[in-house]
């Protein structure tokens, strides 16, 4: 029997050590990796709405969630969006759970 060449082995560690760089690209869903110029350290940046968006679509919920989609969609002028997460806020939780300034703002858009 022969024995495999070093060829292969190359061949091999250089294919499995691209499939390794290639599949963990698709892996940064919602997050942006950033270098500290100073402190020359990796920080990672998340979009928060795209998180508690994919949370919440797997059945996982909170007032938390709930409120900050609302005001954000707000703040972004997406009044549908908004309209929407605030309407499943109030639907699900009384009104000692949600902040005033959720409140406010749900009456301003409520057609």
């Amino acid at each position: 029997m022969k024995k495999p060449t070093k060829k292969l082995k190359i061949n091999l560690l250089q294919f499995f050590s691209f499939s390794f760089i290639f599949f963990s690209t698709f892996n940064t869903n919602a997050q942006k990796v950033h270098y500290d110029s100073i402190k020359k350290q990796k920080y990672v940046l998340i979009d928060v709405h795209k998180t508690y968006e994919r949370i919440t679509s797997e059945g996982y919920e909170s007032v938390e969630m709930y409120e900050y989609l609302g005001n954000y969609y707000f703040d972004c002028k997406n009044f549908k969006k908004s309209k929407l997460y605030f309407d499943k806020l109030f639907e699900k939780y009384s009104l000692s759970q949600i902040s005033p300034k959720s409140i406010e703002r749900y009456k301003k858009i409520r057609f």
